[in-house]
C-alpha cells in the first residue's frame, strides 16, 4: 500500500494514515477492532481480510468448501476475470488514498474546551497553579495551603510546606516527578524549593529566589532575585552548582520566564520602571550561550 500510494521519495506519517483509513473502512462497514467481521488486525504485521472469498477452478463445478475458518465459493472461471480485479483494486486504492489524504489535509483546528480543574470559592481563589509535564498532576496554591490533585481523577492531596510560608510560583521538571516552588512568609524573603510528588519533606534549593523555570534537560533553573528596581535573573544548576547573574540592570522588573525546547535561550516578561512615567512591559529573549 505504501509503495503504490506514495513515491520513494515521499515522508509521511505512514502508518497513522494507513491505520486511519483502515479505521474509516471498518466504520463504513459496521465493523469493530475488537470482535471483527470483515477486517482482522495481526499485531506488528497488518491486517487480514476475513469475509468470505471465491475462486474459479477448471472442472467447472461450482462447489462450496471451508478453508481456515473461511469459506471459499468455488465458482466456473471465466474470462477477463483479470480486468475487473484490477479495477476492484485500482477503486480499493483510490478510496484509500482519498482517506489518507483527508487525514493529511489541513483542518481547521476543534474549538478548544474549557474544563474547570478546582472548584474554589469567591472568597478562597487560586494564588498560583501548574500543570505537571506530562499532564497527569495539578499543583495549586490557595488560602488554606499547597495541594496535588490527580487530574484524570480529581483526587486531592495537602502537600505540607514549612510553617507560615506558602507557594507563589511553581515550576515542574521534565520527568514530572518533582517541583521547584518558591515559596514566602511574612516578612521573610521567598526562597526556592524542591518538592517531591512522591511523598518526603520539601528541600531548600536556594535562599532568595521567585518565578523559577527548571530548563529542559532538568539540570538547571532560571529565577528572579532581588529588591524592587534591583531585581536580577539568576541561573543555578540543580546538582549544587552556585548561582550566577545572568541579566538585568537597576529599574527592571521581571515576571514568569520560560525555556526554548533546546534550553539555548529563555523568554521573559519585565518591565521598566521609569520616575514620572510608570512602566512599560515587554517581552524578552536571551541567549544563554552569549552569556556563558
Amino acid at each position: 500500500m505504501r509503495n503504490r500510494l506514495w513515491p520513494a521519495d515521499t515522508y509521511v506519517d505512514f502508518d497513522h494514515s494507513l491505520n486511519a483509513a483502515i479505521r474509516r473502512l471498518r466504520d463504513a462497514l459496521g465493523d469493530s477492532a475488537e470482535n471483527p467481521t470483515f477486517v482482522e488486525t495481526i499485531a506488528r504485521r497488518g491486517y487480514r481480510f476475513l469475509a468470505p472469498v471465491s475462486a474459479g477452478p477448471a472442472n467447472g463445478d461450482r462447489v462450496a468448501k471451508e478453508e481456515s475458518g473461511a469459506v471459499v465459493l468455488i465458482t466456473p472461471p471465466r474470462r477477463h476475470h483479470w480486468w475487473i480485479a484490477g479495477a476492484v483494486a485500482a477503486v480499493a486504492l483510490v478510496l484509500i488514498g482519498l482517506a489518507v489524504g483527508f487525514f493529511l489535509a489541513p483542518h481547521p483546528p476543534a474549538p478548544g474546551r474549557i474544563t474547570r480543574l478546582t472548584a474554589n470559592p469567591a472568597g478562597d481563589p487560586v494564588c498560583t497553579a501548574a500543570i505537571s509535564r506530562d499532564g497527569r498532576h495539578l499543583a495549586f496554591s490557595d488560602e488554606t495551603g499547597f495541594y496535588l490533585r490527580q487530574i484524570d481523577t480529581g483526587e486531592t492531596h495537602p502537600i505540607t510546606l514549612p510553617e507560615d510560608m506558602a507557594a507563589t510560583s511553581i515550576s515542574w521538571s521534565p520527568d514530572s516527578d518533582h517541583m521547584v516552588v518558591a515559596l514566602a512568609g511574612t516578612n521573610r524573603k521567598p526562597s526556592l524549593w524542591d518538592i517531591s510528588v512522591l511523598g518526603g519533606s520539601a528541600r531548600k534549593l536556594i535562599d532568595e529566589g521567585s518565578q523559577p523555570a527548571i530548563s529542559p534537560n532538568g539540570k538547571q533553573i532560571a529565577f528572579v532575585a532581588g529588591q524592587p528596581l534591583r531585581q536580577r535573573i539568576w541561573l543555578a544548576g540543580l546538582n549544587g552548582d552556585p548561582p550566577r547573574e545572568l541579566l538585568g540592570e537597576d529599574g527592571d522588573l521581571f515576571g514568569t520566564i520560560s525555556w526554548s525546547p533546546d534550553g539555548k535561550k529563555i523568554a521573559y516578561t519585565t518591565a521598566k520602571y521609569t520616575y514620572g512615567y510608570g512602566t512599560k512591559g515587554a517581552i524578552a529573549v536571551a541567549d544563554l550561550r552569549s552569556s556563558s
